[in-house]
């Protein structure tokens, strides 16, 4: 665990990604398209209602993303290079990270 002075570590926690259940990470419309215009039409393709009339996400049944995890750790993300605006400006240590870390019993 990260000490009270030390930057969060999302490889080590993942959290975000685990928090909720279908149409929890939202995933504008400029995401739609770009993920289009190169090619990768199959992650559009995948994408569920959400909340407040966007896209969003796929949840596997544990609630955690369905692009959570890869070869390279647990808690990466299989499209980072290429993952939506709200995966891009989330912000480790703030207050949606905290609350998301409260929960999950990460100090």
């Amino acid at each position: 665990m990260e000490g009270p002075h030390e930057p969060l570590d999302c490889r080590t926690c993942g959290v975000c990604c685990r928090e909720g259940s279908d149409g929890r990470i939202l995933v504008p419309a400029e995401d739609i398209v770009r993920w289009r215009r190169i090619g990768r039409a199959d992650i559009a393709d995948t994408l569920v209602e959400g909340h407040f009339s966007e896209m969003a996400f796929p949840s596997r049944p544990d609630g955690s993303c369905i692009y959570l995890g890869a070869p390279s750790g647990e808690n990466d993300c299989s499209i980072y290079a290429i993952r939506g605006t709200t995966c891009r400006e989330f912000e480790a240590g703030s207050r949606q990270c905290l609350e998301f870390r409260r929960r999950a019993g990460k100090r």
